[in-house]
């Protein structure tokens, strides 16, 4: 695993967060505190006390040193007894890193405890039997003194042993939240090369932890973009062949149109505004499904009086309506507003569903279109409201494994016999309708009607929190 700096890093801030610990415990160690009255030196110091000052007294410094000697032992105890002007009774030097708790010895009979970077100190305060002040001192060096005093005996081992395990931890540590970053991070690369088959390590997602997590909104973000890659060539795909159709026909009528006489010309000429009104139809509706799906603009947004604008778009398409033998009826409740919306979009949505519903009607029938609020709870329990718009038709419907896929671009519902169905759209209406809603955090859904016919809702929340 290569060594970046973010693992540098991390290792180090681990490596001196262990030390500065350790450092921190040494430190809570050092200083003085009073020894428990349950410790067991309490319950042995005054008795210590008491041989140590009958011995010299009875004996003189002689009997104190033997006495002093056979009590540490091998232990390496230094055991002095100082007398009321201060000076021990072996005419030692008192270290000076024990002349402080000397000095602070208690009158009470507690026993004072200091530890130092090289030695333990405790003092006993007392009075002998025969009336003479005495304050007794035990001071025993510590281990880590030794480690420092040693060269190459074995304390530089054990310390080098110490500071290995705590390299090798900060390593095992340091590696095991860098590792997966780096996978994560390979992969990216891989992505930006262009290869969208790439996914995070499989080892990444068994974690079960942030990283883990990580990976996996990677691999939807990877997946995301490698079906928007598929759409967009399908949808080129399907522009140069919609487009194709038409041109040709152009290409051909001009052809006809040369050797033809102007009066025979007329129904070449119709055939070529049609087919040149479908190329406009169709680039218009491409640039306003582009438009959406790169995100409305905030200035474009306002409040815009959704019940009117249902009210106008209706009334249009009930005057193309009659003129095959259909009808749109309007059921709208009035003054719903809905607030930072996009009007252009919401009109553009509203006129492709009404419009695709009175192509597919059956001649005679109408249109029934509904606007009405219902109540919702939020997230936060606070009650909002929200414009549910319905357009119900009386044609054949759609097959219900086929009721999500009307909402993609250029897609046709085919026939039993292969061909699509009859229709002089572009299949771009229902997909213009999809964005538009989604870019206000609406829903749309299309059923099946009883008996027949198809029910297209729009849900649209009235304002945002």
């Amino acid at each position: 695993m290569p060594l970046g700096r973010l693992f540098i890093k991390v290792f180090l801030w681990f490596w001196f967060t262990v030390l500065a610990l350790f450092g921190i415990f040494l430190a809570s160690r050092l200083g003085t505190r009073l020894v428990p009255a349950t410790d067991v030196i309490a319950s042995f110091a005054p008795r210590v006390a008491d041989e140590a000052a009958h011995s010299y007294e009875s004996g003189g410094s002689q009997e104190f040193e033997q006495f002093a000697r056979g009590l540490a032992g091998k232990s390496g105890l230094e055991l002095y007894l100082i007398d009321g002007y201060g000076k021990d009774v072996l005419s030692r030097a008192i270290p000076s890193d024990s002349l402080s708790i000397v000095r602070a010895a208690r009158t009470d009979g507690r026993i004072l405890s200091r530890y130092g970077l090289r030695s333990h100190s405790s003092s006993y305060k007392f009075t002998s039997p025969s009336g003479r002040p005495y304050v007794l001192l035990v001071r025993a060096p510590l281990q880590l003194g030794k480690i420092l005093d040693t060269t190459a005996g074995g304390g530089l081992p054990l310390l080098g042993v110490g500071l290995l395990m705590v390299t090798f931890f900060c390593f095992w540590l340091t590696h095991h939240i860098v590792a997966p970053i780096q996978g994560i991070q390979s992969a990216a690369r891989k992505v930006a090369a262009g290869d969208l088959r790439v996914r995070a390590p499989v080892e990444i997602s068994k974690r079960h932890d942030e990283l883990a997590a990580l990976a996996a909104d990677f691999d939807a973000m990877v997946e995301r973009m490698s079906a928007f890659v598929r759409s967009q060539k399908d949808l080129l795909r399907t522009v140069s062949h919609e487009l194709r159709s038409p041109l040709t026909r152009l290409i051909m009528s001009l052809a006809l149109l040369r050797n033809q006489p102007a009066l025979e010309s007329e129904e070449l000429l119709r055939r070529m505004e049609r087919d040149v009104e479908r190329v406009d139809t169709l680039m218009g509706q491409l640039l306003t499904l582009s438009r959406l799906e790169t995100g409305l603009s905030s200035d474009e947004r306002e409040s815009v009086d959704l019940s009117q604008l249902i009210q106008e778009v209706v009334a249009d398409g009930d005057f193309e309506a009659r003129s095959c033998g259909k009808s749109v009826r309007v059921q709208a409740e009035g003054g719903i507003v809905i607030e930072e919306a996009d009007q252009q979009a919401l009109r553009s949505a509203c006129e492709n569903i009404i419009r695709n519903a009175i192509r597919f009607t059956a001649p005679g029938s109408e249109v029934e279109v509904t606007l009405k609020t219902e109540n919702l709870k939020t997230e936060n329990m606070s009650p909002s409201s929200q414009a549910v718009l319905s357009v119900r038709d009386y044609g054949p419907g759609v097959p219900g494994e086929l009721l999500q896929q009307i909402f993609q671009p250029f897609f046709r519902i085919k026939e039993a016999s292969g061909n699509p169905r009859e229709n002089n759209g572009t299949g771009l209406g229902l997909a213009i309708a999809l964005e538009a809603i989604r870019q206000h955090r609406g829903t749309i859904i299309a059923s099946n009607a009883n008996p027949i016919g198809l029910e297209v809702k729009i849900m649209l929340p009235t304002c945002y929190s």
